[in-house]
């Protein structure tokens, strides 16, 4: 009896062992996630805890029925389309992308992005949105991804050197210039008056581009013989001392820096600039740009877009956690980004006093989609721009080459 108890037992044993075996699988499926890579150019502290944020949120989100686990990885912004291409000759595309909404375009039509407007159309309510926000994310009637965040750029300025210099806030460019050359200070504790990006490329080009919109020249007429004073402009702060040529190799974050170390009285930034500034405990304060014939605000911003043939289900379920306002909120006002929501803007706005200066100007400012042949018009500003800096060139010899680079005499 005792050999057929114990025999009986294995048997038992045995087959509750092969029960356990068949069962494993099937939970470690069921915990499995599908893994997804988001590459962004977002490289601040602020941006980078916001990211964070919002990958560990939609990971935590996640139920035990959910198969989805996201990660991102940081590509710099002048690498990143030729990052992409790269990317797609090795096939180590990521799933989705967060990048610059003039990028949208040419991204589409070399059919590397997901047309998503499907899964968009029961989810995403277009009213909610800034327009020119949105429309960056059509092309040909069809959408291809969602705005994630939108910006403008304002003048910065110390009020302890303002106050010193004896300077009031300028409102026209006549007082702006006077103000640039009485803020520079070359002994001692020496700073510049005035300092802006003239980096090759995106930055740059949406940094100078507002003064040559505040002249009067539009989108559809870049071509507007006014706006050759917004080089007349560049030439008189290089010339007088008030700028530093060395702003043609300065980003949008050197700038900041440069302006937290007390190197320039104003500089042109974005919010994404105010962390630093806040943190630096300078006395700082914020107006728009000084009007020639109107005022110029250019309005930019990111997209996430989905990469063509990856995880679309997991990249909309991505997207879908991002939309909701309260997550969108929380992340835009951890990154200091404006959130593309008009609503939500306001609010924001409302509870920041220095983000309604951005928030604002939204309504009136023309986006860098928005302008016919953009890329193009962004390669001549950069090689404008460094004719400038380099003092080769009369204002008017490179507003002509200009002109003629953009196919606009």
């Amino acid at each position: 009896m005792g050999k057929r108890f114990l025999a009986n037992s294995i048997l038992i044993l045995f087959i509750l062992g092969m029960a356990g075996c068949g069962k494993e699988p099937e939970e470690e499926k069921k915990e499995q996630k599908e893994e997804l890579l988001l590459w962004s150019y977002y490289e601040t502290e602020a941006q980078k805890e916001g990211l964070d944020r919002l990958v560990s949120g939609f990971n935590s989100s996640q139920s035990s029925q959910s198969v989805y686990s996201i990660s991102w990885e940081y590509v710099p912004m002048v690498d990143f389309v030729k990052r992409l291409s790269i990317a797609l000759s090795s096939d180590s595309l990521p799933d989705l992308v967060l990048l610059d909404n003039t990028d949208m375009e040419s991204l589409i039509k070399s059919g590397l992005l997901e047309d998503v407007t499907e899964q968009l159309q029961s989810r995403v309510f277009v009213d909610n949105y800034y327009k020119e926000v949105w429309d960056s994310v059509e092309y040909g009637g069809r959408y291809y991804g969602v705005p994630f965040s939108c910006n403008n750029t304002v003048i910065l300025y110390n009020k302890q050197m303002f106050r010193e210099a004896g300077v009031s806030v300028p409102v026209t460019w006549e007082q702006f210039r006077n103000a640039a050359k009485a803020l520079t200070k070359e002994e001692g504790d020496s700073h510049y008056g005035f300092a802006m990006s003239a980096f090759s490329g995106e930055q740059g080009a949406s940094q100078f581009m507002p003064w040559i919109f505040a002249t009067g020249a539009t989108a559809d007429n870049l071509a507007d013989e006014r706006g050759v004073h917004a080089f007349e402009l560049l030439e008189e702060l290089l010339e007088s001392g008030s700028m530093p040529h060395d702003c043609m190799n300065w980003s949008q974050n050197d700038v900041t820096r440069v302006f937290v170390e007390r190197k320039a009285a104003m500089i042109e930034n974005g919010p994404s600039a105010l962390p630093e500034i806040e943190a630096s405990g300078i006395d700082y304060g914020i107006f728009s740009f000084p009007a020639y014939v109107t005022q110029g605000v250019i309005v930019g911003g990111e997209n996430l877009a989905v990469i063509q043939g990856k995880n679309v289900d997991g990249a909309i379920a991505f997207m879908d956690y991002y939309n909701q306002d309260q997550v969108m909120g929380e992340i835009s006002e951890i990154m200091w980004n404006i959130p593309p929501k008009k609503e939500l803007a306001k609010a924001y706005g409302q509870r920041n006093e220095d983000m309604e200066a951005f928030v604002s100007q939204m309504e009136e400012g023309v986006s860098r989609t928005s302008v016919p042949n953009w890329r193009e018009v962004r390669s001549a500003l950069s090689e404008s721009l460094y004719q400038s800096f380099g003092s080769e060139y009369t204002a008017e010899q490179i507003w002509e080459g200009y002109i003629s680079a953009i196919g606009n005499e």
